[in-house]
């Protein structure tokens, strides 16, 4: 595909506000029309077991946390322990891309802002479509709000980009589905990028990888931790 990735900026044929909000839009929609894809007549009934996808993710990180523990975080002790007591009935069963942002969209080139491609599928799973809105809502910057430290998008705080309100709410007023436990799912993908980074950190402080933008994982870890805790406690606006 011949196309953009929008991280730390965004390209000079795309930056007009107007085309921000397309690559928003377009973002959304194909969110939405991913979830209302019926898995089943696609020939996807194998590709993974949807009942019990909320407790496997908070059972299998938690796990996954006792690994890549290697300093003490109380913020993510903390989230973990707040979603294994509230962990809600599951919304639906539908196809889940597992890490979908902005970053892992592919848009083409020139003006007006079209999305051509959705990259990264390795976590796509048939689960809960609210995991997928919460790990978008969680990377979605609004103004004011602090870098993330790691390289993911970062630019959604720029002016054309909807608040992350105004995407819940779009999202909301095409489903069916339940938004009262949306902070949970929100919670949930930070408490997720959380451990992952930890575990990078640790590998990067134990001489395994030297990958230069893991030294910056000492402070970005325990700000994402935060971030996930304010998810949490109701402290990010939604």
């Amino acid at each position: 595909m011949d196309g953009v990735v929008v991280r730390d900026d965004v390209p000079s044929a795309l930056s007009s506000a107007p085309d921000r909000a397309r690559m928003a839009n377009e973002l959304l929609e194909t969110l939405i029309s991913l979830h209302a894809l019926d898995w089943r007549a696609v020939g996807l009934e194998g590709f993974g077991r949807p009942q019990g996808y909320l407790d496997r993710q908070v059972r299998r990180m938690g796990q996954l946390w006792e690994l890549a523990r290697c300093r003490d975080i109380p913020e993510i002790d903390e989230v973990g322990a707040w979603l294994a007591g509230r962990v809600p009935d599951q919304s639906a069963a539908t196809i889940v891309h597992g890490d979908f942002k902005l970053d892992n969209a592919m848009f083409a080139p020139v003006s007006p802002a079209r999305l051509i491609a959705v990259v990264d599928w390795e976590m796509s799973t048939i689960g809960d479509p609210l995991a997928d809105l919460g790990w978008l809502l969680y990377f979605w910057r609004d103004p004011g709000d602090p870098k993330l430290g790691i390289r993911v998008a970062s630019v959604t705080d720029l002016e054309g980009f909807p608040r992350r309100r105004d995407v819940l709410g779009r999202y909301a007023a095409r489903s069916a589905l339940p938004m009262d436990a949306i902070r949970w799912y929100v919670a949930l993908a930070g408490w997720k990028i959380t451990i992952i980074m930890e575990g990078s950190y640790r590998r990067f402080r134990a001489g395994i990888t030297d990958h230069a933008d893991f030294a910056r994982l000492d402070e970005a870890v325990p700000a994402l931790a935060r971030r996930a805790l304010q998810a949490a406690n109701g402290e990010l606006s939604l």
